[in-house]
C-alpha cells in the first residue's frame, strides 16, 4: 500500500467515527484509533500515548499485557526527546540511532526498524504523543511526506482522547462526544492530505539521479557519524571550558552535515525540501556564532584574521527558517576561506534592522576577488569566475546558485560587491519575525568605565572589531584608547584588552595592583588554555565569538547564575530546556536544605546566584522556607537581593510570605513566562 489519498482518508475518518460511537470502553477506542493511525501511515504497529501531567507519565489504554506507562523523570530516548522538545521526528534505522533507548523507545520488545514520532499540542499544551513503527518484516521508511500526514490527523486524534479523558478537556464542563468537532477535523485534515498530494505532483526527477544522489549522500552521512562519535569520546576527556567550546564547534559541524545529507535524502525521496521548511524559533546569537565558529580551526590554519560580528542589540529570539539560512551562510564563509590567501582577512557580520525588522548578512574577504564582467555569471549554476577556478582552488560552482535561490525563497536577493585582487563581499537583506524584543545585550549604562586596548599592527583588525562590539554595547568612544605601549594608557584605565603578543607578567601585576579588569585576547588557537586555568585568566579567542565574554568584563558580571529547586526532576528539565539557549550559567537542587546551602555558599565565594526557582513542597526545607531564611542572611551580609521566582502549583496565601518572592509562575510550567521571570531578572540586575 502507498501513500493514502484524500478520498481514501475521509473514508477512512468517517468509518472511524462511526466505529467509536459503539465503542464499549477506553481500550476499545485505543485499538479503534492506533488502526488508524496504522491504515494512514501504512505502517505495522501504532501507540497513543496519553499524557498525565501531574505524575508526568505517558500512559496507554492497552491490555494488561503491554507495557501502559512511561515515567518521563530522568529519561533520554527519541520519545523522551520528542516530549521534552514538543518536537516530532522520523528515525528510518531506530536502533541505530545515538539517543536510541529500548525500554523507552521500543517498549514491547519487536525487531523495531524505523519510527515516526508526533507531539500532540492543544494549543502550548501537550496532551500526548502519538508514534507509527514497523518492524524488520515490514520494512517502512518514513519522509517528510508522512509527518505531514501524521500532522494532519493530530486534531482528530487530540479529540478522541479528550473523548476518552474528558477531565483533560480544559473547559471540562464541556461535554466531550464524537460529534460535530471530530467530524470538522476529519474535513480539515482530507484538506491538508490534498494539499499534501497537488505538492507531489508538481516535481519529477530522474531515477538515475535520485539512485545517484542517495548512494553519494549516505556515504558522505557514515563518516560525517564516526566523527562525531570520536569528538564525542574526546569530549568525554577534557574538562577545560574552552577546549570543549571548541569540542561542541566540531559536533555543530559533524551534526550539521548529518542534518544536511538527510535534508538531501528527504529532498530525494518527496521532492519537497522547500515546502516543507518553515520558520522556527532561535536565538540568533547563538545561532549564528555556532555557525561561524566551525570554521575557527580552518581560519587559523590559514592564518586568515577572522572577524565575527553579531549585533549585541539584535532580539533576542526571532523566527527564521533555520536550516536553510545556515547553510546559505555555510556557503558564503567557505567560499571566503577558499578563496582568501593566507594572512588576509574575512569579516562575517550580522547586522539587525529593528525599525523594518530585517536581517542584513554579510560575508567580506580580502581575497582574489571576482572581474567586474564576470560577476552576473557565477551565481548561475555550475559556473566561476575563471575556467581554471576549479582547478585551482576545487568545487564546482554550484554553491552559489543553491545560496541565491534559497536567498530569494526568503525574501531578499543575494548581491556582491568584488574588485579583482582586492576581495568581495557577498551580503543580503531578508525579513525576520520577532518573538523577543529584549535585546541579547543590555547596553552599560556606566560612564566611569576608561577602557585600553593594548596592540600591535598585526591585530588592527581584531581590534576594530572588538571597537564596533564596545560602541555598540554602550562604550563611549572616548573613553576607549588603542595603544602599542602601555605607557600611553590613561591613570583612571580601569579595563584592560591586551592582545597575546603584548601580554607578559609586568601586565598581570600591573592590573593586580591597579585593580584594573583585565581581558587577553588570545592569537594563537588555544595556545593559552593552561595559562587560563592556572593564572585564572579571562581570555577570548581573535577566531571565535566572544561578545557574551567581552559583555560580562566590561559590566563587571560573569554569566547570571541561576539555581532551580524542585524535588520533581522533571520540572527541572523543563525549565533547564527553556533557558538552554540563553547567557546563563544553571544549577539545580532537589530539597531545600540543599537549596539554601547553595545560596549562601555562592555568596560566601564570591559568585551569588541571580535567580532562583523554587518549588514550595519539597523534602526538608520548603520553598518558603528557604527564601525566608536566605533573604535574612541577605540583610545580614548586606547584598544586592536575589530575584526569586515562585514556581509552585498553589498560590502563597499569607502576604507576608508573598513578598519574599519577586514574580510566580504557575504548574504546569509555560515556555513564555519563564522566559518573562529571566529577563525581569535581567532587568534588576
Amino acid at each position: 500500500m502507498g501513500k493514502i489519498d484524500a478520498a481514501e482518508l475521509k473514508d477512512l475518518l468517517n468509518d472511524t467515527t462511526r466505529k467509536m460511537k459503539s465503542a464499549n470502553d477506553n481500550i476499545e477506542l485505543n485499538t479503534i484509533i492506533e488502526k488508524l493511525i496504522v491504515s494512514v501511515m501504512d505502517s505495522e504497529f501504532a501507540s497513543l500515548w496519553i499524557f498525565d501531567e501531574g505524575k508526568a507519565l505517558l500512559l496507554r489504554e492497552r491490555s494488561s499485557e503491554n507495557v501502559r506507562e512511561l515515567s518521563m523523570l530522568d529519561q533520554r530516548g527519541v520519545l523522551a526527546k520528542c516530549f521534552f522538545t514538543l518536537n516530532g521526528g522520523i528515525y528510518n534505522y531506530l536502533a541505530s540511532e545515538k539517543e536510541y533507548r529500548p525500554k523507552i523507545d521500543n517498549p514491547d520488545e519487536i525487531r523495531m526498524k524505523s519510527k515516526i514520532i508526533v507531539p500532540m499540542l492543544d494549543g502550548e499544551r501537550l496532551i500526548g504523543i502519538a508514534t507509527a513503527y514497523s518492524s524488520v518484516q515490514k520494512i517502512k521508511n518514513f519522509d517528510e511526506d508522512d509527518m505531514d500526514l501524521f500532522k494532519a490527523i493530530v486534531p482528530y486524534l487530540i479529540n478522541v482522547i479528550y473523548r476518552m479523558h474528558p477531565q483533560m478537556k480544559e473547559n471540562n464542563s464541556e461535554k466531550i462526544y464524537i460529534s460535530e468537532r471530530l467530524l470538522a477535523d476529519s474535513r480539515n485534515a482530507v484538506k491538508k492530505v490534498e494539499k499534501i498530494q497537488q505538492t507531489q505532483k508538481e516535481t519529477e526527477t530522474s531515477d538515475v539521479i535520485i539512485n545517484f544522489l542517495s548512494n553519494t549522500v549516505h556515504d558522505i552521512r557514515t563518516p560525517a557519524n564516526t566523527l562525531y562519535g570520536f569528538l564525542e569520546l574526546l569530549e568525554d576527556q577534557l574538562d577545560n571550558p574552552r577546549l570543549l567550546q571548541y569540542i561542541h564547534n566540531a559536533k555543530e559541524s559533524a551534526q550539521f552535515i548529518n542534518d544536511l545529507t538527510t535534508s538531501i535524502l528527504d529532498r530525494v525521496s518527496s521532492q519537497r525540501e522547500r515546502t516543507k521548511s518553515k520558520p522556527v524559533p532561535i536565538s540568533p546569537a547563538k545561532f549564528f556564532a555556532d555557525i561561524a565558529e566551525i570554521f575557527s580551526a580552518n581560519m587559523f590554519n590559514k592564518k586568515i584574521a577572522f572577524n565575527i560580528y553579531i549585533d549585541p542589540l539584535i532580539a533576542k529570539e526571532i523566527m527564521v527558517e533555520d536550516i536553510v539560512l545556515k547553510r546559505i551562510i555555510m556557503n558564503l564563509i567557505s567560499n571566503a576561506h577558499k578563496f582568501t590567501p593566507r594572512k588576509k582577512t574575512i569579516d562575517f557580520s550580522v547586522q539587525y534592522k529593528p525599525t523594518t525588522q530585517h536581517l542584513r548578512i554579510s560575508v567580506k574577504d580580502t581575497g582574489i576577488g571576482i572581474a567586474k564582467e564576470k560577476q552576473n555569471e557565477i551565481f548561475k549554476a555550475f559556473e566561476q569566475a575563471e575556467e581554471d577556478t576549479g582547478l585551482h582552488y576545487g568545487g564546482t560552482g554550484l554553491g552559489l546558485s543553491i545560496s541565491s535561490q534559497y536567498v530569494k525563497d526568503l525574501g531578499g536577493e543575494l548581491k556582491l560587491e568584488s574588485e579583482l585582487d582586492v576581495g568581495s563581499t557577498f551580503y543580503f537583506d531578508i525579513p525576520i519575525e520577532v518573538t523577543n524584543k529584549t535585546v541579547t545585550f543590555k547596553p552599560v549604562k556606566s560612564k566611569n568605565i576608561e577602557l585600553g586596548i593594548l596592540l600591535d599592527n598585526k591585530n588592527v583588525f581584531t581590534g576594530k572589531n572588538l571597537m564596533k562590539y564596545l560602541v555598540k554595547m554602550g562604550i563611549d568612544k572616548e573613553h576607549i584608547r588603542a595603544t602599542k605601549n602601555i605607557s600611553k594608557l590613561s591613570k583612571n584605565t580601569t579595563h584592560l584588552i591586551c592582545f597575546q603578543n603584548q601580554y607578559n607578567d609586568d601586565i598581570l601585576t600591573l592590573t593586580q595592583n591597579k585593580k584594573i579588569e583585565l581581558l587577553i585576547v588570545e592569537e594563537s588557537f588555544l595556545s593559552l588554555v593552561e595559562k587560563e586555568k592556572e593564572d585564572k585568566l579571562t581570555i577570548i579567542s581573535q577566531y571565535g565569538y566572544y561578545a557574551n565574554t567581552l559583555h560580562a568584563f566590561i559590566s563587571n558580571k560573569s554569566q547570571m547564575k541561576v539555581l532551580i529547586v524542585d524535588d520533581d526532576r522533571i520540572n527541572i528539565q523543563l525549565i533547564s530546556a527553556i533557558l538552554e539557549e540563553e547567557f546563563c550559567h544553571i544549577d539545580t537542587a532537589i530539597d531545600g536544605e540543599a537549596a539554601l546551602s547553595m545560596l549562601e555558599n555562592g555568596v560566601k565565594e564570591g559568585e551569588p546566584y541571580s535567580l532562583v526557582y523554587l518549588d514550595n513542597h519539597m523534602p526538608k526545607l520548603s520553598g518558603i522556607e528557604v527564601i525566608t531564611q536566605f533573604r535574612a542572611f541577605e540583610k545580614k551580609v548586606d547584598i544586592d537581593p536575589i530575584f526569586a521566582v515562585y514556581t509552585s502549583g498553589d498560590t502563597i496565601e499569607n502576604n507576608q510570605e508573598n513578598a519574599m518572592f519577586d514574580t510566580f509562575v504557575a504548574k504546569p510550567f509555560n515556555k513564555k513566562k519563564i522566559k518573562i521571570s529571566l529577563h525581569e531578572a535581567i532587568g534588576k540586575k
